[in-house]
C-alpha cells in the first residue's frame, strides 16, 4: 500500500499525530508499502526522524483544517496516487473531510474524541479503550458505510519498541524514574514534578524533553545531581526498559510504556484521557494522578513511594500491562484495510 499522511505536529498540539502515524507507516514499509507525509506544522526533529526513515515530506502552505489544505491534501493524494490517505488531528473538521470523501480519495481517519457531527471516510480507528460503536452513531451514514476499528487491540506501536521488549528485572524497591510528557510540554509539568520529588532519596531520575519542548536553557535548569534531562533521545524505548517506575500524562507514551512492561503513573489532558486513565487503574494497571489542571505535586510523593516499594505491585502491572498493548495493533490495522480494498 502506498499512504498519504495528513497529520501536524507542534508544541501546541504536540507529537503524538505524527508518531502514531509513524508506527502505521512503519508498518505498511515492512510490508513493501510507502508513505509521504503532508504537513503544515512540524518540529525540525521530527521532520529529520521522518526523512531519515525514508518516508517523504510535502508541505502544506495552507491554515491547517481550511478548504484550501482540504484542496492542496487531495491534490497531493492524486499526485502520489496514494492507497489510503491517513487524516489523524482534531484540526481536520467536518467540511474537511466532506470535501476529501466527495472527491473520492479513500481515507482513514484516526479520531480519539469522537465529536464531530458527522464523520465522512472509509475507515475510522480509535484505538482507546472503551471506544464504541455508539460513540460514532449520530450519523447514520457512519455506521452504514465506515469501518470501525475500535480498542486496543488497534494500538499502533513503532517498529522501535516492537524490536526491544525483552525480560523485565523488578528489583526489591525501584530506584530509577522516568519523567516524560511526550513532544511538548504546554503546562510545565515535568518542572512541577521535579519539584514534588525532591525530598525523596535514594532515587535516579530521567527527564526526557520531546522535540517541541523547553529550550536548552530551561532544560538545562532542570538538571541536578539526581536529574539528568535528555532531549529527544532516539532510545527512548531503551529508557523505558531500564526504567522502574514512569510519570508521564496519557497518550502514545503510556501505551508504549505499557508494552515495555514498566510501571505506570499518569496524569490526563483531557476527558478521553481521563476515562482512560480511570478504567486502567481500576483494573490495577497503572496509578492514576489525575487531571494536569488539578496537578499540584502534593500526592505524587506518597504515590512513587508506594510503587517503589512493591516489587509485586510493579510485577503485577507490567504482566497486566502487556496484555492491554501487545504490539500487533498497525499489523490489524493494515490486514482491515486490505481487507477494505478486496471489498471494493
Amino acid at each position: 500500500m502506498n499512504f498519504l499522511i495528513r497529520a501536524d505536529a507542534s508544541a501546541a498540539i504536540g507529537t503524538g499525530h505524527v508518531m502514531r502515524c509513524l508506527a502505521l507507516t512503519q508498518a505498511c514499509q515492512d510490508e513493501g508499502g510507502a508513505a509521504t507525509f503532508a504537513m503544515s506544522e512540524v518540529p525540525a526533529a521530527i521532520e529529520q526522524r521522518l526523512v531519515s526513515e525514508g518516508f517523504e515530506i510535502a508541505h502544506i502552505a495552507a491554515t491547517p483544517g481550511s478548504l484550501d489544505d482540504a484542496k492542496a491534501t487531495v491534490e497531493l493524494a492524486r499526485k502520489v496516487r496514494t492507497s489510503w490517505l491517513v487524516i489523524d488531528g482534531d484540526r481536520f473538521d467536518v467540511s474537511f473531510l466532506n470535501h476529501v470523501k466527495s472527491c473520492g480519495v479513500r481515507t482513514l481517519l484516526i479520531d480519539d474524541f469522537a465529536k464531530r457531527d458527522r464523520f465522512s471516510a472509509d475507515t475510522i480507528l480509535n484505538p482507546n479503550i472503551g471506544a464504541s460503536e455508539a460513540s460514532y452513531g449520530r450519523d447514520s451514514c457512519t455506521t452504514r458505510t465506515a469501518t470501525l476499528l475500535l480498542g486496543e487491540s488497534y494500538i499502533p506501536l513503532r517498529r522501535e519498541f516492537l524490536l526491544c521488549q525483552g525480560n523485565r528485572s523488578f528489583p526489591d524497591r525501584a530506584h530509577k524514574i522516568l519523567v516524560t510528557f511526550g513532544g511538548s510540554d504546554p503546562e510545565d509539568l515535568t518542572r512541577q514534578v521535579i519539584a514534588a520529588l525532591a525530598p525523596l532519596t535514594g532515587y535516579e531520575m530521567t527527564v526526557v524533553a520531546g522535540p517541541a519542548c523547553a529550550s536548552p536553557q530551561e532544560e538545562s535548569a532542570l538538571r541536578s545531581s539526581h536529574v539528568r534531562v535528555l532531549s529527544n533521545p532516539a532510545n527512548m524505548p531503551e529508557l523505558m526498559a531500564d526504567s522502574d517506575i514512569a510519570i508521564v500524562a496519557a497518550g502514545g507514551t503510556l501505551w508504549e510504556l505499557l508494552y515495555m512492561g514498566c510501571a505506570v503513573l499518569s496524569y490526563s489532558r483531557n476527558p478521553i484521557q481521563a476515562r482512560v486513565v480511570e478504567e486502567l487503574s481500576e483494573k490495577g494497571i497503572i496509578r492514576n494522578l489525575h487531571a494536569t489542571r488539578n496537578s499540584d505535586g502534593g500526592r505524587l510523593p506518597a504515590e512513587v513511594e508506594a510503587v517503589a516499594a512493591s516489587k509485586e505491585l510493579r510485577q503485577r502491572m507490567a504482566t497486566t500491562g502487556r496484555r492491554v498493548v501487545d504490539g500487533r495493533g498497525a499489523r490489524r490495522v493494515l490486514q482491515a484495510l486490505r481487507e477494505h480494498g478486496e471489498r471494493r
